[in-house]
């Protein structure tokens, strides 16, 4: 469906807790966009055919194709466009230096602000997790019969496991603390990202067959030759 584009040379703001609120609490300062600011912020997009903003992105996320649902209003579409390429969308729509990454290579940059794409993507995330149906299961792939370990729950642990079992491995992720996330949890405060945001990725992982091990010393209580020996697995990834 054609869109009509939105020439306006500002993003639209985000809404925040105000100043006098938020020094009152630890949540969330940013409350990202209500459902008419995003397709409206969305219509900024130009599609640009070259796709600089994709072209910066770490993940290679088709950044105009999921733009353009969400400018459609088809937000389930925009969402299966996200997660082909990212296993953290919540969490990189509010964390991730989009600035220097995706948006500074937008077109609409050049001659006014770039299009929100993180603001678009933290959207997109949240609203499926508000929408989706909590008893819909998840679509395991098929398993490929290879075992991979994964040393560390932080970021790239994560997103390693994530494109991993997409491609039906089986993974199994082992995590130093009690908690899985590593520096999205015991890094970063929860006014900047919240810990059930992360929780929320990390469980969606689970779901696509992820195996998370918690308290687990790698390298002291178990080294990476017995992980590869006595544990059976083909390959660890040290995150």
């Amino acid at each position: 469906m054609a869109v009509m584009r939105n020439m306006d040379p500002k993003k639209c703001p985000m809404p925040s807790q105000e100043p006098n609120v938020r020094n009152k609490n630890f949540d969330e300062v940013a409350l990202g966009y209500t459902y008419e600011m995003a397709v409206n912020e969305a219509k900024r997009c130009l599609n640009c055919p070259k796709k600089p903003c994709r072209s910066a992105c770490p993940v290679q996320i088709d950044i105009p194709a999921f733009i353009e649902r969400v400018a459609n209003e088809d937000m389930e579409g925009a969402y299966k466009v996200l997660t082909a390429s990212s296993a953290l969308p919540a969490v990189c729509g509010r964390v991730c230096p989009q600035e220097h990454q995706c948006e500074g290579k937008c077109v609409r940059g050049i001659k006014g602000e770039s299009v929100g794409i993180g603001r678009l993507e933290r959207f997109v995330a949240d609203w499926h997790a508000a929408h989706a149906d909590p008893n819909a299961k998840v679509e395991k792939p098929v398993s490929n019969g290879h075992r991979v370990a994964v040393v560390g729950s932080g970021p790239a642990g994560l997103t390693c496991a994530g494109d991993l079992a997409r491609m039906g491995y089986e993974v199994t992720v082992y995590e130093l603390f009690h908690k899985a996330g590593g520096v999205l949890v015991y890094g970063i405060p929860e006014f900047r990202l919240p810990k059930a945001i992360v929780a929320r990725e990390v469980a969606a992982l689970e779901e696509m067959g992820v195996k998370i091990v918690t308290d687990a010393v790698i390298g002291r209580a178990i080294s990476i030759d017995e992980l590869l020996t006595e544990e059976g697995f083909e390959a660890v990834f040290l995150g």
